[in-house]
């Protein structure tokens, strides 16, 4: 029997590197398998801050979650990838994408495949060392099907259990082969009630604003209910509709946190990863107790 997969998301613009390690130690005592490091257009480097997580951690795989490829060097990107995975035996996560789509999002796709494709050409397996699983972040239906051949697993985001499931379905019928279906779930926490539901509202109307995100909130009937939500932040209390609290709770308990895992994995999503949010200035000690309650819920 398969062993069950899980994982968590650390954003280093939500915890310092200091506290990334703590929380890394941590995790690792868990079931958790799997801990991704969001890379952001500015501020730390996920694949350093992996590698500092992979040596406080004794079982965990933890990577980027997700570089643009085709900005980084491919020679030393290399030489980076056989040096991690030698370190850590062979569990650093390789997580993908191609950033923003423009104007011709498929040569953005192909240039990454091709890119992908030479480092591992390039890759010297000497000594036990394998190449890293490759996790790409995919969004749509056919962008899932294009890279699932060239991939240990799919990383979708910010989507909900029926949107994912759709299309792990459609992935599962065109490609044959043995893929995870990984799906960041963005939830929200805060002492305060009110700021975490805002942040929530935000972090929504934040990627409603992106055109593929757009189209994904349309097809999910949601696009109208952000915009009135956005609306609603001039005054509490705000409008805080189920459908999206379906797509990231704000302050769940532990059984809620269960059952919102149980939805994605029922919908084919083999990796669910909770993606915590806490609003700024929160005390450690309070996020690091609901990353306790994350884990317990969800490994």
């Amino acid at each position: 029997m398969e062993i069950q997969k899980s994982g968590v998301a650390l954003r280093p613009s939500v915890f310092a590197p200091s506290e990334i390690l703590k929380l890394t130690k941590i995790i690792d005592q868990s079931e958790i398998s799997h801990v991704f490091i969001p890379d952001l257009s500015v501020g730390f480097d996920s694949v350093e801050i992996s590698s500092a997580c992979l040596g406080v951690a004794k079982g965990l795989r933890v990577g980027s979650g997700v570089i643009r490829l085709t900005e980084h060097d491919e020679k030393q990107l290399v030489r980076r990838l056989e040096t991690l995975q030698a370190l850590s035996e062979n569990r650093f996560l390789l997580g993908i994408g191609t950033g923003s789509p423009g104007p011709d999002p498929k040569q953005k796709i192909n240039d990454m495949i091709e890119r992908l494709q030479g480092l591992r050409n390039k890759f010297s397996s000497g000594d036990g060392t394998t190449f890293p699983d490759v996790y790409i972040a995919a969004l749509k239906v056919g962008i899932a099907k294009r890279v699932a051949p060239f991939c240990s697993g799919l990383l979708l985001n910010f989507c909900s259990a029926q949107y994912a499931g759709s299309v792990v379905q459609a992935v599962k019928q065109s490609f044959g082969g043995k893929i995870d279906f990984g799906c960041y779930l963005k939830v929200f926490f805060s002492k305060s009630e009110s700021l975490a539901q805002k942040l929530m509202i935000q972090e929504f109307g934040n990627y409603n604003s992106i055109p593929q995100y757009h189209r994904m909130f349309e097809r999910d009937g949601i696009a109208d209910v952000i915009k009135k939500s956005l609306d609603s932040l001039e005054n509490e209390p705000y409008n805080v509709p189920r459908s999206l609290l379906e797509i990231s709770p704000v302050n769940p308990s532990k059984s809620e946190i269960s059952q919102y895992v149980s939805a994605y994995r029922n919908a084919g999503v083999t990796l669910p990863c909770i993606y915590p949010y806490f609003s700024r200035g929160e005390n450690f000690d309070f996020m690091q107790e609901t990353i306790r309650t994350i884990i317990s819920a969800a490994g």
